[in-house]
């Protein structure tokens, strides 16, 4: 495994279209023991190491020139950059009310997001819902007070839900900032880390920077509140955390409290 690795890893970097064989690497953590043995092994693109400079540079030359939600999904469907898209069933953008005053952001699609084209819809999706219900909020409300609009940073599902790479990241970055400029929302949730740490560009971890506001600054340099708090896969793989997500959600129910006074 770590031969074939070095040889996709090489092959990138020289242009070639090898890629890699990840039966055993990228198993679905979702499948049960019956289903993953039906599975047949795929052949999955590895992006490991940072992508072209000029890759990037058109990601963020053509979020630019987006100005609404549809022509954010309209430039994402025709960009090629992100190798995640060959694999994916859908593109997984956003759900809920573009109004809505909060804005949360996770890491990626898994299956069911994947096959639904809709963001937090599977168990995690499910936890999401009832901790939104539980401070008075929901995506499917239509009030901008108490709706919320959700979305990733990738936008295509990694294979087996693996953790997506630093370079696939870049490559969608630029479209997350442009839409988060287009939604304007007043406030910002990042669930889990990757979200945290790619949007925050930092290396502190999620358990430290959880429940604790912070700035993010978008790419045309405007400012927006965002709260890091626990993923909600995470939370179903430690439940005992769940605890430490109710202090981050009690801090933003009082914070978006205070402000509509």
């Amino acid at each position: 495994m770590l031969n074939e690795t070095s040889d996709a890893i090489r092959a990138q970097a020289t242009g070639s279209s090898k890629t890699l064989n990840t039966e055993a690497s990228f198993r679905d953590p979702t499948l049960s023991v019956g289903e993953r043995k039906n599975v047949r092994p795929t052949t999955i693109p590895l992006l490991a190491t940072p992508p072209p400079e000029d890759v990037v540079q058109d990601a963020h030359k053509i979020a630019s020139s987006c100005n609404s939600l549809e022509d954010v999904r309209d430039a994402l469907n025709g960009f090629h950059g992100c190798p995640l898209r060959r694999t994916a069933t859908n593109l997984v953008l956003c759900d809920g009310d573009p109004r809505a005053d909060l804005m949360i952001i996770g890491e990626a699609p898994g299956r069911d997001e994947d096959v639904l084209g809709k963001p937090f819809v599977g168990r995690s999706g499910r936890l999401l819902d009832h901790m939104l219900s539980a401070i008075g909020l929901s995506r499917a409300s239509t009030d901008s007070k108490y709706s919320v609009f959700i979305s990733n940073c990738i936008f295509w599902r990694p294979p087996g839900n693996r953790k997506p790479t630093e370079a696939e990241t870049l490559m969608c970055l630029p479209f997350l900032g442009r839409m988060i400029e287009i939604i304007d929302p007043k406030f910002l949730l990042f669930a889990g880390s990757t979200a945290t740490a790619r949007l925050l560009n930092t290396t502190q971890g999620i358990m430290r920077l959880h429940g604790n506001w912070q700035i993010y600054t978008s790419p045309c340099g405007k400012s927006y509140r965002a709260l890091p708090t626990l993923h909600p896969a995470y939370l179903l793989r430690q439940p005992d955390h769940k605890r430490l997500a109710w202090r981050d959600l009690m801090q933003l129910k009082n914070t978006i409290s205070t402000e509509r006074l």
